[in-house]
């Protein structure tokens, strides 16, 4: 738990020292992959959770509209909502939409990373290569940061957060990936 959190904290807060560098490449060693597989859902979880935070403040009747486009209900919305409500909404609707939503996250979050880890290899073939583990482990724990900032941002502008969040995400793991130099 201890290399976990150090991993964690040299990965938020390492930018240039190539001293830090290098022994946040050590940490990485370290820790193993079962910390890697959790802080991956821990990143996912937080880019997830304002995606679910606006799904779950639709109404019914406004879920149905923006689903449909536009008002194909002959009742009032009030009435629609009501009935809706009755009849199971929460448990019917919304939690397989909110786990559908989950689910979309984390695939868009394993094909991101596989990308990335490959395109950060290819990158390195021709300085010191790194393992698959170390690579992975570079793109998770710079991560940390990047997806509290867009987890914020995505209050504001929810599902644009998570381009915002690859984009930081891929600054930072090239960027510490050109100051390491040593195998």
């Amino acid at each position: 738990m201890r290399e976990y959190l150090k991993a964690i904290t040299l990965g938020a807060f390492t930018w240039k020292n190539e001293d830090r560098i290098t022994l946040f490449f050590e940490q990485i060693k370290k820790t193993g992959k079962p910390w890697l597989l959790l802080h991956f859902f821990l990143l996912s979880l937080c880019l997830n959770f304002p995606v679910m935070f606006a799904i779950a403040r639709l109404g019914p009747f406004e879920l149905y509209s923006r689903l449909y486009g536009e008002n194909f209900v002959e009742t009032s919305p009030l009435e629609f909502n009501v009935l809706m409500y009755e009849s199971g909404f929460s448990m019917n609707t919304m939690l397989p939409l909110l786990g559908m939503a989950f689910g979309l996250v984390i695939i868009l979050q394993i094909i991101f990373y596989l990308f990335a880890v490959f395109f950060l290899g290819v990158s390195r073939m021709n300085l010191a290569p790194l393992s698959f583990c170390s690579r992975m482990g570079l793109a998770l724990y710079s991560s940390t940061l990047p997806v509290i900032a867009a987890s914020l941002f995505g209050f504001y502008l929810p599902t644009v957060h998570i381009l915002i969040y690859y984009f930081m995400v891929m600054f930072f793991i090239f960027q510490r990936s050109r100051l390491y130099t040593y195998v």
